[in-house]
């Protein structure tokens, strides 16, 4: 009996030792990192809307929806804002000022043309044209598209460039006019469209415009388009 309980202490102890080697080699092994979940970019939250408000640096704003950047050349560099942008969409053509020709402030200075419908836009500056887009005869819709870039359309020397009224607007104050500019052309919309089109020339996103909106409508409405918002007076 003595026997059998002594060999059972030993066979405790065989097995003791064993399971504590087992828990000394699992201790020495090295330790793996555990792979660190890859962190998924933040996705960019939607815009509210698809009108621009964003004026770029150096960028003047007119009442009559022109824009021009002077350079330290001298020239100031002349389009058409992000509201026209919105408004047409798209061109056929647009209709240059002569190389050469002296302009004044608020007097035409080109025009723009969608199937058989102009705008004419107003000069914001008073000077004479030295350069045009020539880039706009192939692809006039680069007006629309990249109105404050690839789309300007002339250039100018400027004899001045603000007669001290305060309707010349940069950087913010350009923004906020051009946010509530938009705010009357939502109006202008509404006025000039019958109910049962609306909901084909506005977006979902809380009844806005859609982009282009004007091209839909007709020639009446160009033209008081252009009279209640591309006239400098």
């Amino acid at each position: 009996m003595v026997a059998i309980m002594v060999a059972l202490m030993f066979v405790g102890f065989v097995l003791l030792d064993a399971v504590l080697q087992k828990i000394e080699a699992w201790r020495a092994l090295p330790t793996v990192p555990r792979p660190v979940p890859k962190t998924r970019p933040a996705l960019a939250m939607p815009q509210v809307g698809s009108f621009p408000w964003a004026v770029p640096q150096g960028v003047f704003l007119s009442e009559g929806h022109a824009w021009f950047k002077p350079d330290p050349s001298g020239e100031v560099r002349v389009g058409a804002d992000a509201l026209v942008a919105h408004a047409l969409g798209g061109l056929e053509k647009v209709v240059f000022p002569k190389t050469g020709d002296v302009v004044r402030k608020g007097q035409p200075l080109f025009y723009l043309v969608h199937e058989g419908n102009v705008l004419t836009v107003s000069s914001s500056v008073t000077g004479r044209v030295v350069a045009t887009n020539s880039a706009l005869g192939d692809r006039p819709e680069l007006v629309a598209r990249d109105p404050y870039g690839a789309g300007w359309v002339c250039r100018i020397v400027s004899a001045y460039l603000d007669d001290g009224s305060g309707r010349m607007r940069l950087a913010d104050k350009a923004a906020f006019w051009l946010e509530c500019e938009f705010d009357r052309f939502c109006e202008f919309i509404s006025s000039h469209i019958a109910p049962d089109l609306a909901l084909g020339m506005t977006s979902l996103d809380g009844g806005l415009p859609e982009i282009g909106a004007l091209t839909q409508l007709d020639d009446s409405t160009w033209s008081a388009f252009e009279a209640e918002f591309l006239r400098i007076t």
